[in-house]
């Protein structure tokens, strides 16, 4: 399935699953294409600004990104990873947006994808005012 008809497929529907389908895929474009699972949900939280129209639990975030992978918009690879200020290691899963450019494309009109990354610019113009 091409990323642009997923997205606005998922736009259309208003189940639970649906909806956090569409962040994951949000969540991923915003972050450049990538994401470990294990940081999903705390980048969730971020984009939601801690408000959520669905409940937000680990089967329901596996069950997504199972599907999304099945259908072939994202990648979701087993790697090792380091733990931080350790020199332990444990499997995590990266998962990667098949089109990165397409989904911004198309998530380019979203009102929740457009003011994160409003948010997000206006943070920036006001660090950067303070240094000036």
């Amino acid at each position: 399935m091409r990323v642009e008809d997923e997205v606005k497929r998922l736009m259309e529907i208003d189940d639970d699953l649906s909806r956090l389908k569409l962040d994951v895929i949000r969540v991923l474009a915003i972050f450049n294409g990538v994401s470990w699972v294990s940081e999903i949900i705390p980048d969730l939280i971020k984009l939601r600004g801690g408000v959520f129209e669905y409940p937000l639990r680990e089967d329901l975030l596996d069950k997504a990104i199972r599907e999304l992978e099945s259908d072939e918009i994202i990648l979701v690879e087993p790697r090792m990873r380091g733990m931080p200020f350790s020199r332990q290691v444990y499997e995590d899963k990266l998962v990667k947006l098949r089109d990165l450019q397409a989904a911004r494309r198309t998530l380019s009109r979203d009102p929740v994808y457009g003011s994160y990354v409003y948010r997000q610019m206006e943070l920036i113009r006001r660090a950067l005012e303070d240094h000036v």
